[in-house]
């Protein structure tokens, strides 16, 4: 994983693969790692969880191998109490519980009403605890340290608990022996050096600020967008659902009625304008004012032209602020977009000027170096290319006064 690794980048998490009894690849556990060296148990779970499950989610880093494979990772008893759990599909991850969580009544209810949302559990480093006995049935899997118990005793509790629909990893797994030894005993999957080391994954962190606008990007740009998704990740950013209802309560939306929940919040902006205010909260965070009134600049400039053109403004303006993500982000723009699961064409259009929007953001790129160099074009369009730029130019300093509001 660390081929080709840029300068820039920063240790992310690590990865190790779960191999099933034909040597293939199950699963795999990605583990918390950082720059500073700390571990979880330094940093503390509730912290680890936060931040391998902000990186898995938002760092723009090379593709974790075995990536069709579900994601086993650790998560904390505050994330599995919270009402916002992991902001991925069920059928991409395995919820391990580590030996250190308590199995209250209130964390079983919880992993029962995840389960039925089809989330899946394992039991890690399982212990044979009696207090754990009502999560047994409500998990898929249980990992044994083979380093911490005798072959004859996890041998005796695969017999016992041989009635429950359940797949036994064996953990620490070193030598072919040990492989035989548990695969002979009943084990369905194996983990350990034997197999391979965890892996360190590097990537390019965003902003923390960007986290939740740029999941609630992702999943704006689905086709047809969940409407309670959406509005389960504004929620869950109790900023960026202030700026929101800031912003739909602005001079920027004619006055109707009275906003009384972030679902009228939606209806008001609706999906393809939130797009681009997601897009601009995520991509502004952390932004200089040079650069964001730039931004804002280019993305106005091609909705307005756009419109003159006869295409749809909102397409044009998306495109002409993503086309800033670099600018904005020092990330490399092909990185970014690709990190959101574009479409072809949108991606075709911002990054190589292909199709009507990707000529209306060259155009405008090119005005815009004009007027940055006091060069001005001798071409018969560009007078009227500068006024329209004018014009995108003190609409982006009026909308940065709106955001700056919304601080």
């Amino acid at each position: 994983m660390s081929q080709g690794r840029d300068s820039a980048d920063s240790l992310l998490l690590a990865s190790q693969p779960i191999f099933d009894i034909h040597d293939d690849v199950h699963g795999v556990e990605l583990l918390y790692r950082s720059d500073s060296g700390l571990g979880a148990l330094d940093v503390g779970d509730e912290v680890a969880t936060a931040e391998l499950i902000y990186h898995l989610n938002t760092a723009i880093t090379q593709r974790i191998s075995y990536s069709k494979a579900p994601a086993f990772i650790n998560v904390s008893t505050g994330l599995l109490l919270s009402q916002h759990f992991l902001p991925v599909s069920p059928d991409q991850v395995v919820i391990e519980l580590v030996e250190r969580v308590t199995p209250s009544q209130p964390l079983i209810d919880a992993v029962w009403r995840l389960r039925k949302q089809g989330f899946r559990f394992a039991l890690d480093d399982f212990d044979f605890a009696p207090e754990w006995a009502p999560l047994l049935a409500l998990s898929s899997y249980i990992k044994v340290d083979i380093s911490s118990i005798e072959a004859s005793q996890a041998a005796r509790h695969i017999q016992r608990l041989a009635h429950l629909d359940l797949r036994w990893v064996a953990e620490r797994v070193e030598t072919r022996e040990e492989r035989d030894t548990y695969r002979k005993m009943g084990f369905d999957l194996f983990q350990g050096y034997y197999y391979a080391r965890p892996i360190p994954v590097y990537g390019k962190k965003l902003p923390a600020a960007t986290l939740y606008a740029t999941q609630l990007l992702q999943t704006l740009c689905h086709h047809e967008p969940n409407i309670d998704a959406v509005i389960a990740l504004i929620q869950a950013d109790p900023e960026l659902a202030i700026k929101l209802t800031r912003i739909a309560n602005s001079a920027y939306f004619s006055h109707q009625a009275p906003i009384s929940s972030l679902r009228d919040v939606v209806a008001r902006i609706g999906l393809q304008q939130l797009s681009s205010w997601a897009a601009l909260f995520g991509l502004l965070s952390n932004a200089s004012s040079a650069h964001a009134e730039l931004a804002l600049t280019r993305a106005k400039a091609c909705e307005l032209l756009a419109r003159e053109e006869g295409l749809n403004g909102q397409d044009a303006y998306f495109i002409g602020l993503l086309s800033s993500a670099e600018l904005l982000l020092g990330i490399p723009g092909e990185e970014f977009l690709t990190s959101l699961g574009l479409d072809s064409a949108t991606m075709a259009a911002t990054l190589r000027h292909e199709g009507a929007y990707g000529k209306v953001l060259q155009r405008i790129e090119v005005t815009e170096q004009c007027v940055a160099m006091r060069q001005w074009s001798s071409g018969s369009e560009y007078p009227r290319l500068f006024d329209l730029y004018q014009q995108a130019h003190q609409d982006a300093f009026e909308l940065l006064a709106t955001l700056s509001a919304c601080q």
